[in-house]
């Protein structure tokens, strides 16, 4: 359960001004959350689409002012015999906190912001494991740290700028370049109605290397779905003459970011490029609608490097984890160990 907290004054101090403002911890702060959250919001921050993904298991502590939303924690939550876990859920890159900074001075700023996380971390609910993954904008992860919370930097690669392709292309490598006229040669990009395409790319791949799929079929539909549904998601097919289906990506996008939320590709067709004529597609289809594009990274190094060859700019983000307890504590030990 939250600590929710109905009608009680929190006071933040201001260092630099001696002063203070009477924030208020909504008591239903998840209705408050869909009611006014900021239309600036990134899309993983959007009520829909926690909804999709987390099948509407997801909460959020916030602090306002009056009607005004100052600062908020995003976090999905499951239990089962060891307690309640917060969890990062599957498709979603981030999500974490939000806060709007008001103050001019550096210092200011950075009082502000210590003292915005710490009230939110202080309405933060007891948990077994805490797993949480941060936008990449948010770089003070210094009260988790005093709490006895993990910090890993994970890294995703960002076009800042595809308003005009052309001149994205010039900072393609030449691999990339060369993958995406062979493609364009070999197949047509077509705009899917659902993701049964896509699914079925994504088991046949992980058949193939006998791994079994880290996700949910369900979730993948949902999160298809209530993009679509929003005007907010597109996923295209790259289709050769036969109207086969050599491979397909999911994008979906906020107000000012498109983010790479997943793709396959079939191995029978080789190094077709396939993937690479999707990105293109991609950019293209978005260049009116919004700013940047999110390839939302990796830690595999093949992968990384196929997404650093479209010169997209390097972001490090943070994964603040907590593990409280003492058998999950054993566990995540004996792993630790048999890595050495």
């Amino acid at each position: 359960m939250l600590r929710q907290v109905s009608q009680q004054q929190v006071n933040i101090h201001s260092h630099a001004t001696r002063t203070f403002v009477n924030m208020v911890k909504p008591a239903d702060s998840k209705n408050y959350y869909r009611m006014h959250h900021w239309p600036e919001a990134p899309l993983f921050h959007l009520p829909w689409w926690l909804d999709a993904v987390c099948d509407n298991q997801w909460e959020v502590v916030a602090v306002n002012h009056g009607d005004e939303l100052k600062a908020y924690y995003l976090y999905a939550q499951k239990k089962d015999r060891l307690g309640l876990h917060i969890y990062m859920p599957h498709l979603t890159q981030f999500l974490g906190p939000g806060y709007r900074l008001t103050e001019s001075g550096i210092r200011q700023r950075n009082n502000e912001e210590t003292e915005m996380l710490e009230q939110l971390l202080s309405q933060l609910p007891e948990c077994s494991s805490f797993e949480s993954r941060w936008n990449h904008r948010f770089q003070n992860w210094l009260p988790f740290h005093w709490r006895n919370f993990q910090q890993r930097t994970r890294y995703t690669y960002v076009l800042p700028d595809i308003s005009d392709p052309q001149q994205l292309k010039e900072n393609f490598s030449d691999k990339i370049r060369r993958e995406m006229a062979k493609a364009e040669k070999q197949f047509v990009a077509e705009e899917a109605n659902d993701s049964t395409a896509l699914l079925t790319l994504l088991q046949k791949s992980f058949r193939e290397k006998k791994m079994k799929l880290p996700l949910e079929k369900d979730v993948l539909a949902r999160a298809f779905s209530a993009a679509a549904a929003n005007h907010a998601g597109s996923m295209w097919l790259a289709k050769d003459a036969s109207d086969k289906t050599a491979a397909a990506i999911f994008v979906a996008w906020d107000a000012g970011t498109a983010y790479y939320i997943i793709g396959a590709k079939d191995d029978a067709f080789g190094n077709s490029g396939a993937m690479s004529f999707l990105f293109w597609t991609a950019f293209n289809k978005l260049k009116n609608r919004v700013k940047s594009f999110d390839f939302e990274g990796s830690m595999i190094r093949g992968v990384e490097n196929y997404f650093r060859s479209f010169g997209a700019e390097q972001k490090g983000f943070f994964e603040i984890t907590k593990i409280n307890s003492p058998l999950l504590k054993m566990k995540s030990t004996m792993k630790s160990l048999l890595r050495k």
